[in-house]
């Protein structure tokens, strides 16, 4: 068994590789530093944008010829994978951050760094320092060979003079299309609860979503619309099950005190399917494939000039 870090892709699109016994990961640094596939017994978890990538991770089309990300939602170049963002959302002002589209956290370039041996590795993400936010923000993946796991310790830290307000917030956009074009069938989301579950509706853009209940926990079916949802009594994990089990899932460890954003969710998930028109109330976002948002975050956190703060995530995957 042998854990193998290797630079491959492109000079406008460089990736970095690293493959143990069960997994391989593949980031890509100059676009926000995202982790942009993740292949478990050779089938591929993460979403990527078939606009832009083919399914070898090469450019469709020059980098350089990608929507330019300097405007609404409709200039974003969502290249798709996890990444890490700042929250709250928000365009109202300095305390919320006005993206995706982003020039630094999200799509902006980030160094790569890596300790590696024969059973284990660390890569390390770092963004540039962002103006908007006051963050420099770093990503650090811990891998061991013989596992189908893998942790990710993220720390955003104030570079600016002021004091600033953010909470940590790692987004993962899970593919769930299936080979005909259609929601893959069989899969559900689901949201572990300890006790009865609060479901906020923080927005209904097409079709419709009606959750469901194993226990306490929620179960959301695939492929009925475009929404966004939020859970402030999760467990801080949220899982993409398929017919055979457990596909993906992410976790925090258990917070009880903090405020978090978007009404207390500690949890939230984005379904979506394609539509025939673009979705005005989102600055023209136009959905064009099947996949969810698997979202954890961490509490609001005031940060002094030069403070840090960290939120913990283990990932989990299974074999189908």
């Amino acid at each position: 068994m042998t854990v193998v870090v290797e630079r491959t892709g492109r000079a406008d699109l460089p990736l970095l590789r690293v493959t143990t016994d069960e997994l391989a990961l593949v980031f890509a640094p100059t676009r926000g530093g995202r982790l942009l596939s993740l292949v478990v017994g050779g089938r591929e978890l993460l979403w990527q944008n078939p606009e832009l990538i083919d399914a070898d991770l090469v450019p469709v089309v020059p980098v350089a010829g990608w929507p330019a990300s300097d405007g609404g939602m409709d200039t974003w170049a969502n290249l798709g994978g996890s990444k890490t963002w700042p929250a709250p959302q928000g365009w109202s002002g300095p305390d919320e951050w006005a993206g995706p589209p982003d020039p630094v956290l999200d799509s902006g370039p980030w160094t790569a760094e890596w300790v590696a041996d024969d059973a284990q590795a660390t890569v390390t993400l770092t963004s540039g320092d962002d103006l908007r936010t006051g963050l420099r923000v770093v990503r650090e993946f811990r891998l061991l060979d013989g596992t189908s796991s893998f942790t990710e310790r993220v720390t955003f830290t104030n570079t600016s003079a002021t004091t600033r307000r953010w909470s940590i917030w790692e987004v993962c956009q899970v593919d769930t299309g299936g080979p005909d074009g259609r929601a893959a069938e069989g899969s559900v989301v689901v949201v572990p609860h300890a006790a009865p579950a609060e479901e906020l509706h923080l927005g209904t853009y097409e079709g419709g979503l009606v959750s469901a209940h194993r226990g306490h926990d929620v179960v959301l079916p695939l492929g009925t619309g475009v929404a966004k949802r939020g859970y402030p009594g999760a467990s801080g994990s949220v899982e993409l099950h398929g017919p055979d089990g457990l596909e993906i899932g992410l976790a925090t460890s258990p917070v009880e005190a903090g405020t978090w954003p978007d009404g207390g969710s500690k949890v939230e998930v984005w379904l979506q399917r394609p539509t025939d028109a673009p979705i005005e109330s989102l600055e023209g976002l136009h959905p064009s494939a099947h996949l969810v948002e698997l979202e954890v975050l961490g509490p609001l956190t005031t940060l002094a000039p030069g403070a840090t703060s960290t939120l913990d995530v283990e990932w989990s995957t299974a074999r189908l």
